[in-house]
């Protein structure tokens, strides 16, 4: 994955007929969920997240939701440009980061499954790491406080970039990872956001499975909650329905490495790149998604009613290091926003933006999913949630 940094960098509902390859669509929202909120706050939220069937740009989708379900809802834009494809709820999108929640997900069952526990060393799980010593643990790879050094600082296999348009797998990564003879500080001493950790997260979920990483979410995760729609993308040659391309401004600066010899030809146009994920790794990102899919994932994370409350109290578990960061939990940052306790994380790559609040007090969600990268999905997310406040509807 391109490390620039848009990790840190919403709503009438949508219903898009597409015929003879053309794209009509109209805002509208059904009774129900029209009556769930103020005329006031739907005419402000309206007014600030317009729904826009144009097809000549990318765009987002953002939900805000009670328990799960939808109370708010816009899309903008085009999932598929040379299709004319408008984005819906049902349009797939990677969630980069986000994803850690997912792996972190399938790590809390191998853990209430007795397959796995936080204080197991990870050489017991990765061989390769045991020249680091028994101290380095799977705890210190949930919270990000390992010494790793993160695979984008060493150079790629054959120099090319870390980029998701170039071809590299998750075993790439963490071989490059662990060339490092030494961590970089002691785990548990400093914190540091690396996708290393959760790549080696999932790698430890396939050992204690014996199972690839891609099936055992499927069977524990989206099965069980029947997000259909969401896999693992493990496998760049695969078919995904309804998936969104990611779109970049064809001068944007983030694209220079592609014209300084890194074998792809990119115009000097003023106009858009179109980019797809092309390197299949997974753990710190690789979730396809859709909004609708999404929406049950967090009603689980507020209501525990199919995995249960001691196993979302492992996911909310906080942990405390030697070191002053104590709001991470599993793929999760307890945070605050408008004196109210939240549940977020947020995901940027070269081909999308995304973010994702609840409220775990008031049962409201808040998540945006974008394929402009450029596009501050967090962003979105805060300003409708200061727009909740305004209304008193948080």
């Amino acid at each position: 994955m391109l490390r620039f940094d848009m990790r840190r960098w919403f709503l009438s509902s949508v219903f898009c007929v597409l015929a003879g390859g053309m794209s009509a669509c109209a805002p509208a929202q059904s009774d129900e969920t029209a009556s769930a909120l103020q005329p006031e706050l739907q005419t402000a939220l309206d007014e600030r997240f317009p729904s826009s069937p144009d097809v000549t740009q990318p765009g987002f989708v953002l939900q805000i939701s009670n328990q799960g379900d939808a109370v708010f809802q816009a899309t903008s834009g085009a999932a598929d440009i040379e299709q004319a494809r408008l984005i819906t709820s049902k349009t797939v999108f990677h969630i980069a980061s986000l994803s850690k929640q997912i792996t972190a997900a399938a790590l809390a069952h191998a853990i209430e499954e007795g397959l796995v526990t936080l204080d197991d060393p990870v050489s017991r799980w990765v061989p390769e790491t045991q020249k680091y010593g028994d101290d380095l643990t799977i705890a210190h790879l949930v919270y990000m406080t390992s010494g790793l050094t993160e695979y984008t600082d060493v150079p790629a296999p054959g120099d090319r970039p870390w980029a998701t348009f170039h071809y590299f797998t998750v075993d790439d990564a963490i071989d490059a990872s662990l060339a490092a003879e030494t961590l970089q500080f002691e785990p548990g001493t400093a914190w540091r956001y690396n996708n290393i950790n959760y790549m080696l997260i999932a790698r430890i979920v396939e050992q204690a499975y014996e199972t690839p990483f891609s099936a055992v979410v499927r069977q524990k995760i989206f099965e069980p909650l029947s997000m259909n729609a969401s896999l693992i993308n493990d496998d760049i040659t695969t078919i995904i329905p309804n998936r969104a391309n990611g779109y970049l401004p064809r001068l944007q600066p983030v694209l220079d490495e592609l014209r300084s010899g890194a074998g792809i030809q990119v115009q000097s146009t003023d106009d858009l790149v179109m980019i797809r994920r092309n390197a299949p790794h997974y753990g710190g990102s690789g979730v396809m998604t859709s909004m609708d899919d999404w929406s049950k994932w967090q009603s689980e994370l507020l209501t525990h009613s199919v995995f249960g409350d001691a196993y979302w109290a492992l996911m909310k578990s906080r942990k405390v290091f030697d070191h002053d960061k104590t709001n991470d939990a599993f793929g999760l940052v307890h945070g605050e926003q408008g004196g109210r306790a939240t549940l977020w994380y947020s995901g940027g790559d070269i081909d999308t933006s995304t973010y994702a609040v609840t409220f775990p007090e008031t049962g409201m969600s808040v998540s945006c999913f974008s394929n402009n990268p450029l596009d501050s999905c967090e962003q979105k997310a805060r300003e409708a949630i200061e727009i909740l406040i305004e209304f008193d509807a948080l």
